[in-house]
């Protein structure tokens, strides 16, 4: 999503400037952050291509877009073009002159899958021209709709921004099919520039290879000798030249090796480097032979001290990643990195990787900040797109959907052919002149209903963090299972040449998925609600004549008893208790009548000793008995 800009300004200057002046420069963009992972099919267990996106921004609705296919033969047919971001109308364009492709989400019919993540760059390229029409959202949607591979989709968006303007910041582009997977970088030509478009870098990720961006540029340079492997814009150079950005080494732009797109463009801020290559690190250091070696290198680089060692621009995984890999790595928060932050004071008592934002906050005139992991709270909604290449072209592209944070939100497979989506995620976007409507709750959308389950578990993550992955765990596998099932029946349909019925099975069993899956979520958050209420973790338990069920209290951990004494100077200290054996979970006084277990409360009240309840000499009762009644009596009264 959208990312702000910032001036580019030299290491000494960034040094020297306050951290909150860089932070404040494209701190919105922060806010509204994305996160990309490409995965080419040599580097898949099961030689499909893959691509997640999480797309992250407290003002995105949790929708599934879908595009069906038109027909048109009329160049006098035009399209409103509105802004992703800001709903706002930027013009139209003439409709495609032909057929479209379906397009459901990211993805479309033949197979092509296109995510981003927004960089912003520096500042006098991020305001666009007057007349610009095309902003990246829209981009992407038509390109999906007139495009059926990564190369004719890069070259559908070279020519629609060519022509219609481009309307957006800095983007870096992700564009999968089945054969390829291509990584595009891309910053508007300026506001008084009389070239309309953008100047941009493609590089084809080398097969066997992960690649991942999070709102940072990261192609630097690049051969200008290898068209197989890297596109660009032929005043990608010049600009930057014209502009003061760049001044080359060698006098000859043609053969000028040393510029780097990301360097000139984008420059690597504490920002970019902390918020934003963080989440790439933590992609790269959960994939690599050598983790250790992996953190030795680029951990002072992620935190922000050392911009000078940047991370490679792909790696080789260690193994063959598969569906479930790349769910745990989209459901990171720093676990095992330099950034870790469930430890701390901030996380409370039960280890939350959620802070409040801002993600830059002051005290006494210094700066701070909160970590900003791929797992995160304002996610509108997020996929896994796998590409099958031995499927054709209708059944080759699913999207594994969810709304919502990426490390709570179940996933359901949605084919990309579908002529229909499910009604609790289906839902028209900003894109297309429609606001969010994020203050009418509505329980029939799976986004409200997610968004109830994950901010349940960010009061006691620790808890019920774990159950939840569990229940994603099981509705992933339980999908995946029918899935097979669907394909084998789809591909009998097509193979006999009933396209058509083909497409109508994957679009029922899509839609019937999404429906599914939201009446289950909807359950599972009643049952978390009934098991972990108030503070107690609630169990069946037959033949319990009460309730049927066993309640406990977690209590708290060891650590954390000693950070409360260890900041509370004594407040909470009990220097008395009846018969010295301490209360149950609802504060009644466990007795206890061996002798050897020390002076009961009523012999501590009579030699005059303070009790931690405060109970007057006047007010103890004369026996024993009657003194643990009235005890019980008021402290069952405190409860």
């Amino acid at each position: 999503m959208s990312f702000a800009p910032f001036s580019r300004v030299s290491s000494r200057q960034r040094q020297q400037m306050p951290l909150l002046l860089l932070l404040l420069s494209c701190f919105p963009a922060i806010t509204n952050g994305c996160t990309n992972i490409l995965v080419t099919p040599g580097a898949s267990a099961k030689s499909e291509p893959m691509l997640a996106y999480a797309a992250d921004s407290a003002n995105l609705m949790g929708y599934l877009y879908h595009y069906p296919s038109i027909e048109s033969s009329s160049s006098e047919k035009t399209r409103k073009v509105y802004g992703w971001d800001s709903g706002e109308y930027l013009g139209s364009i003439p409709e495609y002159n032909g057929r479209t492709y379906n397009v459901v989400g990211n993805a479309n019919e033949a197979g092509l899958v296109i995510g981003e993540t927004t960089f912003g760059g520096i500042e006098k390229l991020t305001t666009p021209r007057e007349d610009a029409i095309i902003d990246y959202g829209s981009l992407i949607y038509i390109t999906l709709q007139r495009s059926a591979t990564a190369r004719e989709a890069i070259q559908t968006m070279i020519d629609l921004t060519d022509q219609y303007g481009y309307a957006s910041e800095g983007e870096s582009f992700s564009i999968v099919d089945s054969n390829e997977v291509w990584w595009m970088e891309v910053i508007g030509r300026g506001r008084d520039n009389p070239r309309q478009g953008f100047v941009y870098v493609a590089a084809h990720v080398p097969d066997g290879y992960v690649a991942s961006h999070a709102n940072q540029a990261r192609i630097t340079t690049f051969p200008r000798d290898d068209p197989e492997n890297y596109l660009y814009s032929d005043d990608v150079v010049s600009l930057a030249k014209s502009l003061g950005l760049y001044e080359s080494v060698s006098g000859d732009e043609e053969f000028d090796l040393q510029f780097s797109f990301s360097d000139v463009y984008d420059p690597v801020t504490f920002e970019g480097a902390r918020f934003c290559e963080g989440r790439v690190f933590s992609v790269y250091h959960s994939i690599v032979s050598d983790p250790k070696d992996f953190h030795d290198k680029y951990a002072d680089y992620v935190r922000g001290k050392d911009f000078t060692s940047r991370m490679p621009l792909f790696v080789k995984p260690s193994k063959l990643l598969t569906l479930d890999d790349i769910t745990n790595a989209m459901s990171s928060h720093y676990e095992q990195t330099p950034l870790d932050w469930s430890n701390d004071v901030g996380a409370g008592m039960y280890h939350v990787p959620y802070r409040p934002r801002p993600l830059v906050w002051k005290y006494e005139e210094e700066d701070y900040c909160n970590e900003r992991p791929i797992g995160t709270q304002q996610t509108g909604w997020n996929f896994i797109a796998v590409v099958r290449p031995t499927m054709p072209p209708p059944l080759q592209a699913i999207l594994w959907f969810g709304v919502d944070d990426t490390s709570t939100s179940p996933r359901y497979p949605v084919y990309a052919s579908s002529t229909e989506v499910s009604s609790a995620y289906g839902g028209v976007g900003t894109q297309d002149g429609n606001p969010s409507p994020l203050l009418d709750f509505d329980i029939s959308k799976a986004f409200w209903v997610q968004n109830m389950v994950s901010n349940f578990a960010y009061a006691r993550w620790e808890q019920i963090y774990p159950v939840i992955n569990e229940k994603r765990r099981s509705i992933q596998e339980d999908f995946v299972t029918r899935m097979a099932h669907m394909d084998d029946h789809a591909l009998k349909l097509y193979e006999s040449g009933n396209i058509d019925a083909a497409v109508n099975s994957v679009t029922d069993f899509s839609v019937v998925a999404g429906d599914e899956l939201h009446t289950v979520w909807w359950k599972f958050y009643g049952q978390l609600f009934a098991k972990f209420r108030d503070g107690y973790e609630i169990n069946e338990k037959s033949g319990e004549a009460s309730c049927g069920c066993d309640v406990k209290s977690a209590g708290m951990s060891k650590d954390w008893k000693k950070r409360i004494v260890g900041e509370t100077a004594g407040k909470y200290k009990v220097t008395g208790m009846a018969n010295g054996n301490g209360v149950d979970d609802d504060g009644h006084p466990i007795h206890n009548d061996d002798d050897s277990a020390g002076p009961n409360m009523s012999t501590m009240l009579r030699q005059g000793q303070s009790s931690a309840f405060a109970v007057q000499e006047s007010d103890v009762p004369k026996s024993d008995e009657s003194l643990k009644a009235s005890n019980k009596l008021k402290l069952k009264a405190l409860q």
